[in-house]
């Protein structure tokens, strides 16, 4: 992730992107840890905890463009890209088949993976540029196989994606956590530079 320099008093809005991005670190944590302990997880399981992670994944991913997006307007395929993990979510919780969640979701994933990763390689000048790349690639590889492993059933489906969020958990949270420091500070430096030095005697 990058830690852009910011000038003393520059605005400290670019980094508050890590209040979404702490939101998806902790829901892909959350999802991954019970991929890694459900020993022997049920259709239904799969459809709950699937389902309602890529509800969460997609509210958070909006969160996310529309934090970033204060100066410049979301694009359709931002749009596009959430209200597929949003569908995909409520598909999953509706239809309780492992089938539904590897298409669906793999098609959810792949395309919102494709979305940040093309905006993170576009827009390099932002802080979180290099975040979104690493997410982007994440999401699409983990869209990708998922519809392979469709018949070795919900295991591996949960496997699959669940490694994918652990991962997307890691980089999320880091940057997150460098964010929220340099939103700090730059705060501080904007507060010090409206105080104006004290007056000498």
């Amino acid at each position: 992730m990058v830690t852009a320099a910011r000038a003393p008093g520059a605005d400290p809005a670019g980094f508050l992107v890590w209040r979404p991005f702490m939101a998806r670190a902790v829901v892909s944590a959350i999802f991954g840890l019970v991929t890694i302990f459900w020993r022997e997880p049920t259709t239904s399981v799969l459809a709950i905890a699937g389902g309602s992670y890529l509800l969460l994944w997609g509210a958070g991913y909006l969160w996310t463009h529309r934090t970033l997006g204060r100066n410049t307007r979301i694009t359709p395929l931002v749009i596009v890209g959430g209200g597929l993990l949003l569908g995909a979510g409520l598909a999953c919780l509706v239809v309780v088949d492992a089938r539904t969640f590897a298409f669906a979701g793999s098609a959810a994933l792949a395309v919102a993976g494709v979305v940040e990763l093309v905006r993170g390689l576009a827009e390099r000048s932002r802080p979180a540029a290099r975040d979104l790349v690493l997410v982007g690639v994440i999401g699409l590889v983990t869209g990708a196989i998922l519809p392979f492993v469709e018949q070795l059933g919900p295991q591996a489906l949960l496997g699959v994606s669940g490694g994918g969020a652990l991962l997307t958990a890691v980089v999320l949270g880091i940057a997150a956590l460098s964010y929220r420091h340099d939103s700090a500070l730059s705060a501080s430096s904007l507060q010090g530079t409206q105080d104006g030095p004290d007056p000498v005697n």
